[in-house]
């Protein structure tokens, strides 16, 4: 009479098989994950972008987003800077805010490190009027793989790409 089951030998060859089938797939799905907060973390910011720029053309005025505590990776607001200095303040109006997604690094060029702003003909501008250019750049956790950039042009438009990121941009202590 056979007995349904496995036997030992069995057993230890499947786990043997599984073992190195997890030490395989493991960290490709860790790169996997980190991969997709990067895209995520690269729409969320994207959307609050073109919310800014659609509401200065709606409204027909300059509207501002900033970091929250004047970094990017707390989260940002996206308000109406009635005394114009970049800052969310309690006499600005608050139209929308957002938290960062959990990635390792965002980081900005020139001015785009502490705001963005779009009058309201829908273009990117400096506090005092002259034009804003950029790059948002989102750093991978593992170095040396491709980050995510926002780039805004000279007359606002938002463009977005992927690929190395210098080192400078992307510090370790995250």
């Amino acid at each position: 009479m056979r007995k349904n089951g496995f036997t030992l030998v069995e057993l230890l060859t499947t786990l043997a098989l599984l073992t190195v089938m997890l030490s395989i797939g493991v960290p490709s799905f860790g790169k996997l994950i980190d991969s997709h907060r990067l895209d995520v973390g690269k729409e969320q910011l994207a959307r609050s972008i073109q919310q800014t720029r659609e509401e200065a053309v709606r409204r027909n005025q300059p509207v501002t987003m900033a970091p929250k505590g004047g970094d990017w990776n707390e989260g940002w607001r996206v308000f109406l800077d009635h005394n114009r200095n970049a800052r969310f303040d309690d006499a600005d109006e608050l139209l929308g805010e957002d938290i960062a997604a959990r990635i390792s690094n965002i980081s900005g060029s020139g001015a785009l490190s502490s705001y963005l702003r779009y009058n309201g003909m829908g273009e990117s501008e400096l506090l005092h009027g002259g034009f804003l250019a950029g790059t948002l750049r989102l750093c991978p956790v593992e170095k040396g793989r491709d980050g995510r950039m926002l780039i805004i042009n000279r007359v606002g438009r938002l463009r977005m790409d992927r690929g190395q990121i210098a080192e400078k941009y992307c510090p370790n202590d995250r």
